[in-house]
């Protein structure tokens, strides 16, 4: 097993039960403890969990951000409002991929084009079109994050990495001028920036609070993005900034 793998399945435990000794976690992967505590080390080293005697405990912030639940429910029209603009950039026959976000979940519902292809590495999005007529789904393989309803890994980015796409869907924490796109866990990271680099196209969907923050993981320079899709509540002189680096959309 991958040392990221074992990480994934750590945090599963972790994001369930909130603090686990090195025992239990031994026990359950089936390795030593030796290794475990290195995993541990470098999971803390990450931000995403904090060392405890014998054992550790999740971030809290860390565990809010992977939450599909807290995130879903939270502005949920503007999401759904984003969620449709985005879609109706899709093509007949385009080859997409859909990264889990609680944004992109949504996207499903709006799709109107023929005979698209649809990557995701999101099990509800998967859920959400395994009957669509007219469109051939591709889901990525790798470890189930279970608190994020998402499959990530070295085995999703290496699928991602052997192919070709038009356009590129993904959600984010944070947005920033000089920071660029942000998001807050590595687990997610990694699965982002290589769908981002994949996609001749590449769309951050997001709502006007993330603007002007950042998170702790750099997915790209603003630049590299090739629209950024928000809501109407994004300031005007923000919006007249942010433009001076890539195209932003507003959805109505």
């Amino acid at each position: 097993m991958f040392e990221e793998e074992r990480q994934i399945r750590i945090m599963n435990e972790m994001s369930e039960h909130r603090s686990m000794t090195v025992g239990e976690l031994a026990a359950i992967l089936r390795v030593s403890g030796s290794t475990v505590r290195r995993d541990l080390t470098r999971m803390e080293g990450k931000g995403l969990i904090r060392r405890t005697h014998g054992g550790a405990m999740v971030v809290e912030e860390v565990a809010n951000s992977l939450s599909r639940n807290a995130r879903r429910a939270k502005d949920g029209e503007i999401k759904g409002r984003i969620a449709r603009c985005a879609a109706e950039l899709v093509a007949d026959g385009e080859t997409i991929l859909l990264n889990s976000s609680s944004i992109t979940e949504r996207m499903p519902a709006f799709l109107t084009a023929k005979n698209i292809t649809v990557i995701t590495n999101s099990l509800y999005i998967a859920r959400e079109l395994s009957e669509r007529e007219a469109c051939v789904l591709i889901l990525l393989g790798g470890v189930y994050l279970k608190k994020a309803g998402t499959i990530e890994g070295p085995t999703t980015v290496g699928q991602i990495t052997g192919m070709k796409y038009d356009k590129a869907f993904i959600g984010v924490n944070g947005i920033d001028r000089q920071f660029g796109l942000s998001t807050a866990s590595e687990l997610e990271a990694t699965t982002k920036i290589a769908a981002l680099a994949q996609a001749r196209q590449s769309y951050c969907l997001c709502e006007h609070t993330k603007f002007e923050k950042t998170a702790l993981y750099k997915l790209c320079p603003l630049e590299n993005i090739h629209c950024v899709i928000t809501d109407a509540g994004l300031d005007p002189e923000l919006l007249r900034a942010y433009r001076e680096h890539t195209q932003i959309k507003i959805a109505r």
